[in-house]
């Protein structure tokens, strides 16, 4: 695999064309195959007369029935049933049958039923026959009669899709009541089961961040998703990077005919009443139910809700909103400036309400839909909007409502800071810091205080991820705090203000110390600060600092002790601490370092299930913290799918991560994985240089580097790591210091392993454990600490640890003759076989030597037979056998048959 940039991924238009028919049938197949067994299953159950499938409208139960018949062929004959709102037609279902009938059998309806029958029967030519009935608006009271009698004299089975259960004729309810027909729920796709069938569809796998935002934009609906993904393809806008499609930017589906087109044919089914009001609902996106009903009819919102088309807040004001994002940007994308004009006027009363009711949702709803009409936002709303729209990753919405925000406005600085975020949003940082000095000197003087500090500590953060800009910080916080030493001796000086702003600058001290690693130098003054201050956003945003600086000053399990207590604080509170980011990265570095991968895994891939509609504004964060994740637990090759996605992402859209750590990691698990052709590559792409980010992420690349370089002998790799452990001791950094002397000490000194031993006494929890023990249980010649070590490995399923511990535990072992520790570090090695494809240290003694037959009648005896058995195969007497037996067990030191198990012998 050859790393490409950008310009080197885009393919020929043909490559990047909407899906083609052989594609779209792939479509069907690919996901629910569960479901589909569970349905023919039972279709081929003989106490059950068939299968209900229930979904909610779109959730694709035509498809998936579809999908079942192709698979019951041939040896099915099918016949689709057809309903009609008329329900006064006899056998009107069945009409191209009747038709078919002799004349004389119209007047019989017992004739008619034999009739259609006997045709059914003649022409499945001996098959079984499946009857199929897909959103039936109804059968006719003969129609039902006779499916009902052609189900009970086991003619036919019969394959039912609603709705609802009680959508069916009152026949088929009570059959599926009395048990006689099965019942399969249907749900939209979840986020797995998109990239599943993603992969499976364009044939190379798609980025999990990807398949969240297709998934979001979708609603997980299969239709809308393969409208979506359709014109995704043909915009360009999901691209093949390398080996991985990712997204290059935010789904706009406006523009999409094929989903206009299947929008404007659902809403054509509809009353015009039903139309207006969705197009209403398109434009404000969200109002009370209370209001929404004083401005449509109560039946025009009731048929909405049953066609579900409504999504209902179940508590509180009960907001309304489309249950489908997709459907309110299609329809909004469709009107003109009159119509959206007119639908504001009508919808007056409830635009009017929303002032009094800023939540998040409605301020910006209310905000979209006063811009659709080209009407401004009052400076206070606008800033408001915007802040929501950074909360919830939009930042291009965020910058058009801080552009309504004039220079002469009172919120002009205020909205400064909002651009910022979004441009950090968007890893534009020099855009970031660009806005914030579009502040002039005289609009700083006249801000309070503590806004004034809020700004420089904003402009300070801001600054940290450009190249060089660090050094501006020490300055910047000096000025600012000489300014607000000038105006507490000003007449009527808030003391209480004052005392904020200045905590405010401390704080933009702190971020700086931690994000250039002087976690030592500060953690004791953010303890301080966090237990004994006065202000809540103060002591939050001290608290999510000192989780990091705990996590690498080896205090990991306080250091994830105290994120959940922050995070059980800000949601009491309700609170939003400035350096919230910060509590992630602590509580990521803790889990990763001490050990827990699965609890990080499990968290990460819950981020990517919430299926945030903008989290491509990530960078593919989540995936390469997960792929890293991945890496440290030794699981090669699901971490080099993961990180090929993350690369990809990141070469799209740099986060605060830069896309070094992603080829580090890359080359770690390369080699890993044994590939040293590609961990190479990825070193190369490694060195060409980290860009500004924080101390632990560097340091996260630079150990998987120097661990790529351990795993391929290059020389001088073990020396590189023990440097980097010294030099995170001079500065305390006791967890990073023991990680790298552990890489370091695969083969280690006495002199270096009593350090690991020492080093690693000082940190907390199981993975320090192991460290410490496997260099005591190395220095001290001990088998039994080792296979400790490696037990406390297997319960943290750190599988390439736990060979370690194995291969040095079987060495010791085998030197000091101790032969049931030998064989049980043995049996360790024999289950890793599978799992750790490249061994980071092999054996280098030698089991008891057994002769070529000792080594048959081990295996046999092994295996359980008995010795008569082994006799019989070998053509030996018993005797013989039991000779065999008696030096096999005098050379390994073992007692009996059952110790053979897992011997390196056998």
């Amino acid at each position: 695999m050859r790393a490409t940039p950008e310009s080197e991924t885009e393919r020929p238009a043909t490559e990047r064309q909407a899906l083609g028919a052989a594609e779209r049938r792939k479509w069907s197949s690919l996901v629910r195959q569960d479901l589909q067994n569970t349905v023919i299953e039972a279709l081929g159950d003989p106490s059950l007369y068939g299968v209900v499938v229930v979904g909610a409208p779109g959730v694709g139960k035509a498809t998936f029935a579809r999908s079942v018949e192709a698979r019951l062929t041939p040896r099915t004959h099918v016949l689709h049933l057809h309903g009609s709102t008329d329900v006064t037609t006899p056998f009107g279902a069945l009409a191209h049958l009747l038709a078919r009938l002799p004349v004389d059998t119209a007047d019989s309806p017992g004739a008619i039923i034999y009739g259609i029958s006997h045709l059914i029967s003649s022409d499945a030519a001996g098959r079984e026959v499946l009857l199929v009935l897909s959103e039936l608006p109804a059968l006719d009271s003969m129609s039902t009669a006779l499916l009902v009698h052609l189900l009970i004299s086991g003619t036919a089975k019969v394959l039912v899709t609603v709705r609802q259960a009680t959508d069916m004729p009152e026949d088929l309810v009570r059959l599926l009541k009395d048990g006689l027909l099965d019942e399969v729920q249907l749900q939209v796709f979840s986020r797995a089961e998109v990239a599943k069938l993603l992969s499976g569809v364009l044939g190379k796998r798609v980025t999990a961040t990807a398949a969240s935002a297709l998934h979001a934009s979708s609603g997980g609906n299969p239709l809308v998703l393969q409208a979506i993904v359709t014109e995704q393809l043909r915009s360009g806008n999901l691209h093949l990077a390398g080996q991985v499609w990712a997204m290059k930017g935010e789904i706009h589906l406006s523009s999409a005919e094929v989903l206009t087109d299947l929008v404007r044919s659902r809403l054509a089914r509809e009353s015009p009443a039903v139309q207006e009001a969705l197009e209403l609902l398109a434009l404000i996106r969200t109002a009370p139910l209370a209001v929404l009903l004083d401005v449509l009819e109560p039946e025009v919102v009731a048929e909405m809700e049953w066609s579900g088309y409504l999504r209902i807040e179940p508590s509180g004001a009960r907001r309304v909103a489309l249950r489908d994002e997709y459907m309110g940007e299609v329809i909004r994308g469709w009107m003109d400036l009159p119509r959206r004009n007119e639908l504001r006027r009508l919808a007056a009363g409830v635009i009017g309400s929303i002032t009094w009711d800023l939540d998040a949702e409605a301020l910006l709803g209310f905000a979209s839909s006063t811009l659709n009409v080209r009407e401004t936002l009052e400076p206070g709303v606008a800033l408001a909007a915007a802040t929501a729209a950074n909360r919830q990753f939009d930042p291009w919405f965020a910058l058009e409502c801080a552009r309504q925000i004039g220079r002469e406005d009172k919120e002009w600085v205020a909205a400064a800071q909002q651009r910022c975020v979004s441009h950090v949003i968007l890893a534009e940082h020099p855009a970031a810091v660009a806005a914030l000095k579009d502040v002039t000197p005289g609009q700083l003087r006249r801000l309070p205080a503590y806004d004034y500090a809020d700004y420089v500590q904003e402009l300070c953060s801001a600054l940290l991820w450009i190249p060089g800009g660090h050094l501006q910080v020490p300055g910047l916080i000096a000025e600012a705090g000489e300014d607000l030493s000038r105006r507490s001796q000003e007449v009527g000086a808030d003391a209480t203000e004052i005392g904020r702003a200045c905590g405010m600058l401390r704080l933009a001290s702190f971020e700086l110390q931690v994000h250039q690693g002087e976690y030592a130098e500060v953690a004791e003054t953010l303890e301080q600060e966090y237990r004994d201050g006065n202000d809540l956003q103060q002591r939050l945003s001290c608290g999510s600092l000192l989780t990091m600086a705990w996590a690498v000053l080896g205090r990991e399990m306080e250091a994830i002790e105290l994120a959940r207590e922050l995070k059980h604080k800000i949601q009491r509170a309700k609170a939003r601490p400035r350096l919230h980011n910060w509590l992630s990265e602590g509580l990521f570095a803790a889990l990763l370092c001490s050990g827990q991968w699965e609890e990080l895994a499990r968290m990460l891939t819950a981020t990517l299930d919430q299926q945030p509609k903008n989290i491509h504004y990530l960078g593919g964060a989540a995936e390469l913290a997960l792929g890293v994740s991945y890496t440290y637990a030794g699981r090669a090759s699901v971490a080099i799918d993961t990180l090929l996605g993350a690369q990809a992402q990141l070469e799209i859209r740099r986060n605060y991560y830069g896309p070094a750590l992603a080829y580090s990691a890359l080359a770690f698990a390369y080699a890993q994985a044994g590939d040293v052709k590609e961990s190479r590559t990825f070193l190369e792409l490694a060195e060409k240089g980290q860009g500004e980010t924080a101390w632990f992420p560097a340091w996260m690349a630079e150990f998987c580097v120097k661990m790529a370089r351990r795993w391929l002998k290059d020389p001088g790799a073990k020396q590189s790591l023990i440097e980097s452990a010294n030099r995170d001791l001079a500065k305390g950094r006791i967890t990073t210091a023991s990680i790298s002397l552990f890489g370091a000490t695969v083969h280690g000194t006495e002199e270096e392993l009593l350090l690991l031993e020492q080093v690693s006494s000082r940190r907390q929890g199981k993975m320090a454990a192991v460290n410490r023990m496997v260099a005591e249980g190395t220095r001290k010649k001990d088998p039994k600490t080792l296979l400790l070590a490696a037990s406390v490995a297997q319960e943290l399923k750190l599988d390439a640890v736990e060979s370690r511990c194995a291969v040095l535990a079987l060495d010791i072992a085998r030197e000091a003759g101790d032969s049931g520790s030998a064989r049980l570090a043995q049996q360790r090695l024999d289950r890793l076989v599978g799992t750790v494809p490249v061994l980071p240290l092999t054996p280098h003694t030698f089991g008891p030597e057994l002769t070529e037959r000792e080594r048959q009648v081990a295996k046999m005896a092994s295996q359980g037979l008995s010795n008569k058995e082994v006799a019989n195969q070998l053509q030996v007497s018993v005797r013989t056998v039991e000779g065999h037996l008696y030096q096999i067990f005098t050379k390994m030191g073992i007692s009996s048959r059952s110790e053979l198990e897992g011997t390196a012998q056998s």
